[in-house]
């Protein structure tokens, strides 16, 4: 399921894309934050709760010119592997607006004049960057460990594991946003639809991560990525020898 984040200061343009993602985009999860000047550590909270696939952020916002802009550069410092979008009004008025954007790695700058009076086409183009950002992921290679989504398999070492369903949501989510601390919560709501029940959760994360540990010593006794982060949760973190 796509997961699509929008941070925008003008809230007409948020409910706009709201409408038209949560129509184009099948099975998406869409939220979106209203800025209002909040500090960069509040966004980096909220992305990392929210763990979404793709970020469309406005330019100008705030009164603040190009603060979609720092905030993107700030935020890519902390997930460098996100995939995002600007939104802008100023395009043909700062000459400087798309040589900033991909300084900053953005994959697209769409102008919100060329849109305005068919928001049903941002849609499409916004569509296309999430499938192609799906398409790419279809196999993770994070050495030692492959990753296949599609076949949801995963290779250690290129011996294949048997995972359970859950235990497989688990650790590729993990591989996916590696050094990226995720709660008991986080990640039983991540890898189940099912209500999630005081009391039970976090026995079920610490079984399911104490399985996968075992699955992946039972290959290389070496092996041990999944690192526990006291009183937070759990992150992939490995570093191959060089």
């Amino acid at each position: 399921m796509p997961k699509i984040l929008i941070i925008e200061d003008d809230q007409v343009w948020i409910d706009l894309l709201l409408e038209e993602l949560e129509n184009t985009i099948n099975r998406a999860l869409i939220k979106s934050i209203l800025y209002d000047n909040q500090s960069y550590e509040f966004f980096i909270e909220k992305i990392g709760q929210f763990t979404p696939d793709l970020i469309i952020f406005d330019i100008n916002m705030g009164n603040n010119p190009k603060a979609g802009i720092k905030l993107a550069k700030y935020v890519k410092k902390e997930f460098p592997n996100l995939v995002f979008v600007f939104l802008t009004s100023q395009k043909n008025v700062d000459p400087l607006i798309l040589d900033n954007a991909a300084s900053v790695g953005a994959d697209a700058v769409f102008d919100k004049s060329d849109f305005i009076n068919d928001i049903e086409v941002l849609g499409k183009f916004i569509k296309n960057l999430v499938n192609k950002n799906n398409n790419n992921l279809d196999i993770l290679n994070e050495p030692p460990l492959e990753i296949d989504y599609k076949a949801r398999s995963i290779k250690l070492h290129d011996i294949d594991i048997s995972f359970t369903r859950m235990e497989f949501e688990i650790i590729s989510h993990l591989v996916n946003h590696k050094n990226q601390v995720f709660s008991k919560f986080q990640l039983y709501d991540h890898a189940t639809n099912d209500t999630v029940h005081e009391n039970t959760f976090e026995n079920t994360i610490v079984s399911h991560i104490k399985a996968i540990r075992d699955k992946f010593k039972k290959i290389d006794k070496t092996f041990n990525p999944i690192k526990t982060v006291q009183s937070m949760g759990y992150k992939y973190d490995y570093k191959p020898d060089v």
